[in-house]
Parts: structure tokens; sequence; C-alpha cells
């Protein structure tokens, strides 16, 4: 068995990258190591690769990259490569199974792991609660958690200005707000630090401290029943986790066994549980409230504290939007009552939207081909895993200009990208984010509310900040900035 093992490796290091490999004539990065490929070089930061490969090798729809053990990896560069892949023969492609195995065993098959028709099935019958008339009515909630939050930041800087993190407060606020405003549940993650479920998140997203622990979760089956410390913090994480999801459905099916749910409740969890066509089980359901946990606070809390970042680098961007949220609400976060009254703030959009352009929460994305196909004149082999470059596509000079990785918000006065793809943070096609318009109300109400009131800055002219990407890409080390409560707001 072991020479067997030996002569696998041998194979698949040595012989099929350079010599069996439909993709061995495919313009590609340089293998650094024999057994983790690119990976060894690039780590948690791969998706840079697909934007250092688009300055050497401009042009090209497919460039390729070796995976672990000599696997076949291919990166899509070019915008209509990103086309065929995510829009055209969007249900060619599914979820590749290193990522599957994993996240499945944690959040089950909901919306996020649905493939094919029953993708189709779960996103419509799920689509009408994230209607922009629903999503607007969410805003009371989102401001009463914001009001809360403020009594944190007022209490770091009662004293003057504070240096402190900001990710840790921002993922309690919107773990509260997604909990409020999509399943009707105060989750208690603002008013207790110490919250078992948020406790068990930062468990099941950051369960070891090592790279490579995600690589061999993903490639080797089996791995995570192996007696290891950062295999026992993660069942323990996910049992946690699911309980409290549980409760919280529990609660919800209560009130609706009480009449307590009315019609016109138009959040996930009362539409799920009134869906009649489908009939969803209560392991169903669970595995839903799990997908739009994790993936709604945490992709919105890196693209908000992002964005403070890039903020707090640009002053006279900060104190440009802090003047336009103050104008259209004198009287303070009372006056914020409106999400059309929100929307309405220009400056604010494209604060956001470039936020998002240059920090996109999730800077890739893979799908493996589920059938052979030929996209762009390349023969893509089933299963094949293909990476989607969303930042690569958010920040190409060909679309939005030499100026193209510059935080400069004016620019969607004039000139939007050319091309649709040129703002895929959300993603396109057919499995584009559900959750888009809820995400960019939710921000645009935390991020005028915080910048109309504080002031955030640099610790230091020098101060850098490494991005943390496991779940999603985050600021490392929670970003602390320095803090400073501004009067006559």
């Amino acid at each position: 068995m072991f020479a067997v093992a030996i002569l696998c490796v041998i194979y698949g290091v040595l012989v099929y990258p350079k010599y069996v490999s439909p993709y061995k004539d495919m313009i590609a990065l340089p293998n650094k190591h024999w057994l983790w490929g690119t990976y060894a070089e690039y780590g948690e930061h791969n998706y840079e690769q697909a934007e250092y490969m688009e300055k050497l090798y401009p042009g090209q729809a497919f460039t390729r990259f070796h995976g672990p053990l000599g696997s076949d990896y291919i990166m899509a560069q070019s915008v209509e490569a990103h086309l065929q892949v995510l829009q055209t023969h969007a249900y060619k492609f599914v979820k590749p199974t290193f990522v599957s195995r994993g996240m499945k065993a944690i959040i089950g098959n909901g919306l996020f792991f649905a493939e094919f028709e029953d993708h189709k099935v779960q996103r419509r019958i799920i689509t009408p609660a994230f209607t922009h008339s629903h999503v607007k009515s969410f805003v009371p909630a989102f401001m009463n958690k914001i009001r809360m939050v403020y009594n944190i930041f007022d209490d770091y800087t009662k004293d003057g200005p504070a240096v402190f993190k900001q990710v840790p407060i921002f993922l309690r606020l919107t773990l509260d707000a997604i909990g409020e405003a999509t399943f009707g549940v105060n989750m208690h993650a603002i008013d207790d630090e110490n919250n078992e479920l948020l406790s068990a998140y930062h468990r099941l997203s950051t369960p070891s401290d090592d790279p490579f622990f995600f690589l061999c979760n993903g490639f080797i089956p089996g791995f995570r029943y192996l007696p290891l410390a950062s295999n026992r913090r993660m069942r323990q994480a996910k049992k946690v986790f699911r309980e409290n999801c549980r409760a919280v459905l529990m609660q919800k099916v209560n009130k609706v066994s009480e009449m307590k749910v009315e019609g016109k409740d138009r959040d996930i969890l009362s539409i799920l549980l009134r869906d009649s066509e489908h009939n969803w089980t209560i392991d169903e359901i669970e595995n839903q409230i799990m997908t739009f946990l994790l993936a709604g606070h945490e992709t919105t809390t890196g693209a908000l504290t992002w964005t403070l970042w890039a903020l707090a680098k640009h002053p006279e961007v900060q104190e440009k939007l802090r003047q336009e949220v103050r104008a259209a609400f004198p009287g303070g976060i009372d006056d914020m009552n409106s999400a059309d009254a929100v929307e309405s703030l220009k400056y604010l959009n494209n604060v956001l939207r470039e936020g998002l352009r240059v920090h996109p929460p999730l800077p890739i994305a893979v799908r493996e081909a589920a059938e052979n196909i030929a996209i762009e004149n390349t023969f893509i082999k089933k299963g094949t895993v293909v990476q989607i470059s969303i930042a690569l596509l958010n920040k190409s000079p060909k679309l939005w200009g030499p100026d193209a990785e510059e935080f400069k918000p004016e620019r969607w006065d004039t000139h939007p990208a050319e091309h649709a793809y040129g703002f895929s943070t959300f993603l396109q096609g057919a499995r584009a984010c559900i959750g888009r318009r809820l995400a960019e109300v939710e921000l645009k109400c935390i991020l005028a509310a915080f910048v109309a009131k504080y002031k955030f800055e640099m610790t230091s002219p020098d101060q850098t900040v490494m991005t943390d990407f496991v779940v999603t890409a985050k600021p490392l080390d929670g970003l602390p900035l320095k803090v400073t409560r501004l009067e006559g707001w």
C-alpha cells in the first residue's frame, strides 16, 4: 500500500501536470511546492493569483495554477469567461467538493450549497423575503441595533478619542441585525459580548490558526474526524451553533402554531414556515437559518470594516460623507427612519459601492465543472475547479481606467464600469447573492449612522492592515482605529 501511495504521488506531482493534464499547455503560475502547489506561496491570499497573472499575461480567457498534489485548477481571467461560467452556463458548474465537504457538515444543504433544480426551487421560494419593499421595512430594526452599539462606542470614547478594534463590535451588530430582520428574533449579540452563538460562530470560522488546516479539511476525506484539537473545537462549535439555531426556529414555530405570525410577516423564517408547496422539514429550515446567519453577517461585517478603513485613509471623503448625512438628517439618528431617505443620499451610495468594489468581502469564488464544456475556445474537463476572480473584475483597468485600484467614490458619478461584470462583489447570474438588497440597505444605514456621529482615523500615519481570508476577507487583527465622538449630531 505504501508503494502504491508513493507511485500515486509521483504520478500526480511529476507526470500528470506536465504530460497528461488537458491544461498542460495553458499559461500557468510556477508550481512552488510539490504537495501544496501554488497555495504554498499564496496561502490564504490565493485571490491575488488572478491579478498577478493578468498583469503578466493580459488578455487571456483562462490561466492555470497548480493545486495540491498536482491537481488542475484554472482561473477565469476575461470578462467573457466570467460571464459564461456565472451566467450563460451557470447550472453546468457546481460548488467544488473540497468546499462543500467541510461547509455542508456545518450548515447543511441550504441555498448556498443547493444545486440544479433544487437550487432553482429554493431560490424561488426564498426570494420574496428579499424584495426591495420588504427589505425597506427592516430599517427600524437596524436603527434600534445601531442605537445599542452607540452605547458601546460612547463608553469607549467618554474620556476622549480612543483606539479600539472595529471588527468584533460590528460582528455583534450585524449578527443581531440579520437575526432581527430576517428571522424576527433577537440574537442578543450586542448586549452580551460573551454570547454563546457568537463565540461558536467565531470558532467555526477560525478553528485553527494554521491555514493548511482548511486545506486538509477540504481535500482529505475524513480529516475532520481525526482526534485533533481543531476538530474537537469545530465539532463543539457546530453543536452549539445548531442548538441555538434550533432554538430560534422553535420560537418561530411556536408563534406560528399559536397564530401569532401574521400573513404579512416577510422574514425568511415566516416564509419557509408558511410555504405549502415545498413542505419544508425542520432540518431543512434549520439549514437555511445556518446558511443566512453565517453568510449574511460575515460578509456584511467585512464590507463595513473595509469601507471604514478606506474612509480612515481618506479623511476628505469621510468628511464629505459626514456633511451629506448630517444635512439630510439634522435631528440625528431619530430622523433616519426611512429607507427611501437613506437610499437617496448620492454620496453615501458612491462611498459604499466604491468600498465594495475595492475591498470585496469575497474576493474569489470557486466552481467545479459538472460536465465537459468549451468556453472561449478552452476545453474544460468535468471535475475541473474554476476560480472566479471577483477582485480582478472589480479592479480591472480595462473596465475602470488606469486608477482602478484607487478608492475614488466620485468615479460612480462620471465613470461607471463599461460592463456589468465590472462590479461583481455580489456575483452575477443565476447564483448572484440573493441578499444583495438587504446587505446594501443595512450597510448604508450603519455607515451613515456611524460616520455622522464619530470620526474614524488611522492609529498612525504608517498603519497597514493585512487581510484575514478564511470564510471571507476581513481586516486582520480586528482593524484597530482611532475613534472620536463628534458634537452636533
